[in-house]
Parts: structure tokens; C-alpha cells; sequence
């Protein structure tokens, strides 16, 4: 027998509402930082407050690019994920994985055995969830934009530091496996891109894991004190 999806309430479609402005805000953003990338008026724009900032402490007058790209990767990098650490509850998000996990398992078997009371009751129960959901997604999104809008200040110096470097000869580096010209094209992106992304990924992804344990860890030993 056919089932039928439970209406949305309001709340849910306000959730909804929100987290879809969320999203278009999001992607105009990374469509900012395309036009950044490929548009030179613009590019030349953003980058003038990390001409002042960023340029005096990490430029090292074009001699040291790859120092410049690590640097400006490890500041991006440790800015975007601490301020996203302070707005993620991890408990919070522990506990609806586990329901998803649960809800999933029930919905399976009540398909399997065709109980449509069943099934109704777990529907209604992933509307519910999935409002939880995008209000935690939400709740981590928020310090999304300040800290993107710092990639793309950053990035959108990075661009002109690294055409200024490429003119003074300074763009080909000596490594174990020959040189390398920092400023080679690849598809359509700079090799330096490349170095960008590695020493970013390599940065934030044991800070978050970091920062994620400590929290955790904080938290069990206060629950276990006032226990």
C-alpha cells in the first residue's frame, strides 16, 4: 500500500528557508572568489588590505615564495578552523548521526516488512531530525563568510605576489626531484595553487582533529566532576 509523506510544518519550512539562503550566500561567495581568480581589476582590488598586512610580515621582499604560500596557508588554514570550532557542537552532531543511523534502520525494516504505520512514524521522525539538522549546519556555517572572505582577500594577493615574484626570476625552486617553476600551468591553475591547498590540508586537518579531541576530552572531565 502506498505511504503517504507527512506535511512539513512551519518550523520546517522556515529551516529550510534558512538553510537554503545559507547555501546561496555560500555559493555566491565561491563564485566571488572565481571572479577574483580570473578578473584582474577585481583581483587587484581585494588584494590592496594584504598588501599592507600580510606582505610587510610574510612577503620576504619575493625571495622566499614557497615560505610566503606555507605561511599564507598555515594563516587561512589555523583562522578557518578555529572559528569553526567554536561554533560546532560535537556532541550535538554525534547524537543526530546516531539518530539518522537508528532511523535508517528502522525505515529499512518497516520497507521490508510493510508496515506503513511504522514507516509514517519514522518519516515524520527525519522531518524532525532533518530541522535539527540544518539548524546545527547552520549554527557552523555562521563564521563561514567572515573567514571566506579572508581566503579570498588572501588568495586574491597571493595571485599578484606570485605574478610580481614570476617577473623578478625568483619563481623556480630547487627540491630533491629538480626544479620547479611555482608559476607552471596545469589545467588551467599554477602550480603554486597546488602547494596552497597541500600545506592547507596538511594544517587544518590535525588542528581540527586537535581541537575536536580537546573539546571532547574538556567536556567528559567536566560531566564527570559534576557527576
Amino acid at each position: 500500500m502506498p505511504t503517504t509523506q507527512p506535511a512539513q510544518s512551519k518550523e520546517q519550512m522556515e529551516a529550510m528557508q534558512k538553510s537554503l539562503r545559507t547555501q546561496m550566500l555560500y555559493f555566491f561567495i565561491m563564485i566571488l572568489l572565481l571572479f577574483v581568480y580570473t578578473t584582474p581589476i577585481l583581483r587587484n582590488l581585494f588584494s590592496i588590505p594584504m598588501i599592507y598586512i600580510l606582505q610587510p610580515v610574510i612577503g620576504f621582499n619575493y625571495q622566499y615564495p614557497l615560505y610566503t604560500i606555507l605561511l599564507a596557508s598555515v594563516i587561512t588554514g589555523i583562522v578557518n578552523t578555529v572559528a569553526r570550532h567554536f561554533f560546532m557542537d560535537y556532541f550535538k552532531m554525534a547524537e543526530m548521526q546516531f539518530k539518522n543511523k537508528i532511523l535508517s534502520a528502522r525505515y529499512r525494516e518497516a520497507i521490508r516488512t510493510r508496515n506503513k504505520q511504522e514507516i509514517d512514524a519514522v518519516r515524520a521522525e527525519q522531518n524532525k531530525n532533518m530541522q535539527e539538522s540544518m539548524q546545527v549546519t547552520q549554527q557552523q556555517m555562521k563564521p563561514t563568510f567572515i573567514t571566506l572572505i579572508l581566503s579570498v582577500l588572501i588568495f586574491a594577493w597571493m595571485i599578484g605576489f606570485m605574478d610580481k615574484v614570476k617577473d623578478i626570476g625568483r619563481a623556480i625552486i630547487l627540491s630533491p626531484f629538480g626544479s620547479i617553476d611555482l608559476m607552471h600551468l596545469y589545467y588551467g591553475f599554477y602550480l603554486w595553487i597546488a602547494f596552497y591547498t597541500i600545506f592547507s590540508i596538511i594544517i587544518t586537518y590535525p588542528l581540527q582533529y586537535s581541537l575536536k579531541l580537546f573539546y571532547l576530552s574538556r567536556n567528559i572531565r567536566k560531566e564527570s566532576a559534576t557527576s
